[in-house]
């Protein structure tokens, strides 16, 4: 990738990162503070929200916290 495509693209990626940071911070500060989740351990909520990126965020939100 030549400097003059990374120059155009940056922009457009870099709210994208930083939404998908900010979902991956406040699924973890979640999981935390909750005593119990749905489907499985906490453990395994972890690893879903840190290694399916933005869908594992999403997912736990979705599904994982138990009210």
């Amino acid at each position: 990738m030549d400097e003059q495509t990374l120059r155009t693209l940056l922009p457009l990626l870099l709210p994208l990162l930083v939404l998908q940071l900010a979902l991956v911070v406040a699924a973890l500060w979640d999981l935390a503070h909750r005593e119990r989740v749905r489907w499985g351990h906490k453990w395994l909520w972890v690893a879903v929200i840190l290694l399916v990126n933005t869908i594992g965020s999403l997912a736990y939100f979705l599904f994982g916290r138990e009210e």
